[in-house]
């Protein structure tokens, strides 16, 4: 009995420790210390006009990244604080890729996640742009187009798999965007336990055999 009690503690263990390593955890974009220029390095995500190996041609983007995903600090992205105007949108710095709030921006995560969220606006309802999705040697996971509601929404992506960094391009509302209240639900660390909980996996599963043998005598 005490062994068959012993066993059913272990699996448990050994569930409850698997389980705690491949917790996500949702990462807030912090842009409160970011500056004008031509790279952006916030805790959470760095930013810049383009990947190394994508070409920017005003508003658009050509060619694939180059592996390991990694930003290329060229063209302006303009910081300002702003408030919108819309349901759970939170105050504080923006950005605005120049000129005209229309050329690209790409985003380099800390790690990788599974969802994306931002607050896009002000914009004219029906205006769209293109989200390419990159895992981290600079493969495409998904592309979407984007249709704006009108002024300032949140917008969310998931669905779709992993990814490392995204571009938004190829914006074609009349006045341009500001990108802000950004955050992601990263996984990065799903497939690495710390060494910590592979410790305590290995005594879960040791307690497991022993209880095992224990049972055939």
């Amino acid at each position: 009995m005490f062994s068959k009690m012993y066993s059913k503690l272990s699996v448990l263990f050994c569930a409850s420790v698997l389980t705690a390593a491949a917790q996500a955890t949702v990462i807030d974009i912090d842009l409160s210390g970011a500056t004008t220029g031509t790279s952006i390095t916030a805790p959470g995500a760095s930013f810049a006009t383009s990947f190394a190996g994508q070409t920017v041609s005003g508003t658009t983007l050509s060619g694939n990244p180059t592996g390991p995903l990694s930003l290329v600090a060229s063209g302006s992205l303009t910081v300002a604080a702003w408030s919108p105007s819309c349901t759970g949108c939170d105050a504080g710095n923006s950005i605005l890729p120049q000129p005209g709030n229309l050329a690209p921006l790409s985003v380099l995560l800390d790690s990788a996640a599974d969802s994306f969220e931002l607050v896009m606006g002000s914009a004219s309802s029906g205006a769209t742009v293109e989200i390419d999705f990159f895992d981290s040697v600079g493969v495409i996971v998904n592309s979407i187009t984007q249709v704006y509601s009108s002024g300032y929404n949140m917008y969310s992506f998931s669905g779709f798999g992993l990814f490392s960094g995204l571009s938004f391009h190829s914006n074609n509302d009349p006045s341009g965007v500001r990108y802000m209240d950004m955050s992601y639900n990263s996984v990065g660390a799903a497939s690495v336990p710390e060494s910590g909980s592979l410790a305590l996996l290995g005594l879960g599963l040791v307690g497991l055999t022993i209880a095992r043998r224990r049972a055939k005598r």
